[in-house]
């Protein structure tokens, strides 16, 4: 039976490799059947390097599905190869296909970065301190001169600003009826006041004429 070759999934995290792989099968008379139903078990063996480069090629065996491939260069490239091996029947079995995979940064912090962090906090914090007290500074004047005046305000404009406007009496309420206070008053027309007087004439020479009635009487 043939061995053929195995899938293959790779991805890359943190600097290094993590390695999938499933089956494979073993072909025989153009029919596939599981490879742990002729051979039990078996290993497999990653084959990996750098592209583009005369690097050696290293390898890996292991029993897993799975393998993660450390201490990688960051940022570089390289390309994996997976086969099955039977030791106990001193078999191999077809090379799965060229998988490439870039590494990423592998999560040790240059110490250049770090400097650079460390100078650049210390300026904002030097920097932002001075305007902050300053701005603080600046506001609690202003709130100052706004609310708290250093000036005294004129005696006549303080007696003109709290006397009520004239205008508003005119609005004011209407007083009252218990504390109003009423005079008689008798309205006389001109023609009243002419009889009045005509009366007064007659009611005199009446009294005249009684007098001189009287009088007679006690002469004679």
């Amino acid at each position: 039976a043939v061995i053929g070759p195995p899938d293959v999934k790779a991805k890359s995290e943190s600097g290094s490799l993590h390695v999938d792989f499933i089956g494979p099968f073993a072909e025989h008379d153009q029919e596939k059947w599981p490879l742990k139903q002729h051979y039990g078990s078996w290993n497999y063996r990653i084959l990996y390097w750098k592209k583009g480069s005369n690097a050696e090629v290293k390898h890996i065996d292991t029993k897993h599905n799975s393998e993660i491939l450390s201490q990688l260069e960051p940022w570089t490239k390289y390309c994996l190869q997976v086969q099955a091996v039977i030791p106990e029947w001193n078999k191999t079995g077809q090379l799965s296909e060229e998988l490439c995979e870039q590494t990423t940064h592998n999560g040790v912090t240059p110490v250049w970065i770090v400097v650079s962090v460390l100078i650049g906090s210390m300026l904002v914090v030097v920097i932002a301190v001075p305007v902050c007290f300053f701005s603080f500074l600046y506001l609690y004047r202003l709130t100052k001169h706004v609310f708290c005046p250093s000036y005294i305000f004129p005696q006549h404009l303080k007696e003109f600003l709290t006397k009520p406007p004239s205008g508003v009496q005119l609005f004011s309420p209407c007083p009252q009826e218990e504390n109003l206070f009423y005079d008689k008053l008798t309205v006389i027309s001109e023609e009243s006041k002419n009889q009045g007087e005509e009366t007064r004439d007659e009611a005199s020479k009446m009294t005249e004429h009684l007098q001189d009635s009287e009088k007679e009487d006690s002469i004679s």
